[in-house]
């Protein structure tokens, strides 16, 4: 899925398209390029190594000829896969130019005094399309936790958010709710002057076209969107109706959201927890965070009504060696359907320390190879074994082989 929408600006005014291929080159996500038309040149696609996927012709002196020639093309099935907006400069236009526009299968036709703005309104339109097309097979939404600090949530999210970018090809926002201490554009090795404060601020006049002024990039084409280390914000005075709708809003525009969530029991916690399709709670091998996964789990589904089918275990840095075993881990939590990431420190800290994923860091990690494993399953590729799918594929781990 091509996650940026290349614009091809053909025909005649060059005063016009100037200014529009300036104000659309703005628009997140785009690429916009100009091709002027001389005389009976009717080359509207130009080169075929810019592939469009948004047409905007401007007609010149002669509109019946190059509307004629541009219908001929639509018949030939050269303009199948385009958007195609016309644009005229002059206040009214017969119903030939009308009805050979249609033609063309243009879906709309540009003209009037306000033609730079109407262009701008309909191309936004049309992006607005593309994104609602990209989300239509499904909107998700995985919450990542602790069930003690450090535990290694924050990695996981990351790396998952990474994973469906890449391997699944899933429009991925990673949001990063950790406030006062978020790491997610430091692991990431990318900075951003705007952010999730400045997005809640701004709810009220945004839509899924400008809510991508307030999300970083990664080159992966993952979305970050985070609080700015120069802000300061204390529990409660995030406004958690705002933060609701600004997820809604991400929905129509991701196909997948992961949420690194920090481990705080309040209004946010409850109302990401009620919009995820996927809860997991990372845990390590030791009884004080096994009891605290256990007494998260218990809050989750008995306090705040989450069905625990929707919730995952994550037993992370996973040591075969260590005391405290895969089976003990299940009696503590009174499930057996354990995720297991094996312990990796030492390439996971480098990739951390380096602002690179660890896919692209040590692709063949085991840390790195079991939370693919884990996307595979979140996005549906896999189904979950009974006693856990990383049980399974981690047999020789386990069993000290």
């Amino acid at each position: 899925m091509s996650q940026t929408i290349h614009i091809l600006m053909s025909g005649h005014g060059e005063t016009n398209m100037d200014t529009i291929q300036s104000l659309a080159s703005l628009l997140p996500d785009v690429k916009v390029k100009k091709q002027l038309l001389n005389g009976g040149d009717y080359d509207f696609l130009g080169r075929s190594d810019f592939k469009a996927d948004v047409l905007i012709h401007f007609l010149g002196p002669k509109p019946v000829m190059e509307l004629e020639a541009l219908a001929a093309q639509s018949r030939l099935g050269k303009l199948a896969r385009l958007a195609v907006l016309i644009v005229y400069d002059q206040d009214t236009a017969g119903s030939q130019l009308m009805r050979l526009a249609m033609q063309a299968g243009a879906c709309d036709f540009i003209m009037g005094p306000k033609l730079v703005d109407d262009t701008l309104t309909a191309l936004r339109t049309i992006l607005k399309k593309s994104f609602y097309d990209h989300t239509a097979n499904g909107r998700v939404l995985t919450a990542v936790i602790n069930s003690q600090g450090g535990g290694g949530a924050s990695t996981i999210a990351c790396a998952l958010a990474h994973a469906f970018t890449t391997r699944h090809d899933l429009k991925t926002l990673l949001l990063d709710l950790d406030l006062q201490f978020g790491t997610q554009c430091l692991r990431l090795g990318i900075e951003s002057s705007k952010g999730l404060i400045d997005a809640i601020a701004s709810i009220e006049s945004l839509d899924e076209i400008a809510l991508m002024a307030y999300v970083a990039k990664h080159n992966s084409g993952l979305h970050i969107l985070h609080s700015s280390i120069s802000e300061i914000i204390l529990p409660g005075e995030i406004d958690v109706p705002k933060l609701k709708r600004l997820i809604e809003l991400a929905h129509n525009g991701y196909e997948h959201i992961v949420v690194d969530l920090p481990r705080l029991i309040d209004p946010v916690f409850n109302m990401v927890l009620e919009q995820a399709d996927h809860v997991l709670v990372v845990m390590q091998q030791d009884i004080s965070s096994l009891r605290a996964a256990q007494r998260m789990i218990q809050i989750m589904t008995q306090d705040l009504g989450i069905p625990l089918e929707r919730i995952m275990p994550v037993l992370n840095r996973y040591d075969r060696h260590n005391s405290i075993g895969l089976a003990e881990v299940e009696q503590v939590l009174a499930l057996e359907a354990i995720t297991v990431i094996p312990n990796d420190f030492k390439n996971l800290c480098m990739a951390f320390n380096l602002g690179i994923p660890i896919a692209e860091h040590a692709p063949k990690s085991p840390a790195g190879l079991a939370i693919l494993s884990l996307a595979n399953t979140l996005s549906g590729k896999q189904q979950p074994a009974k006693l856990g799918l990383f049980r399974q594929l981690l047999s020789p781990l386990l069993s000290g082989a």
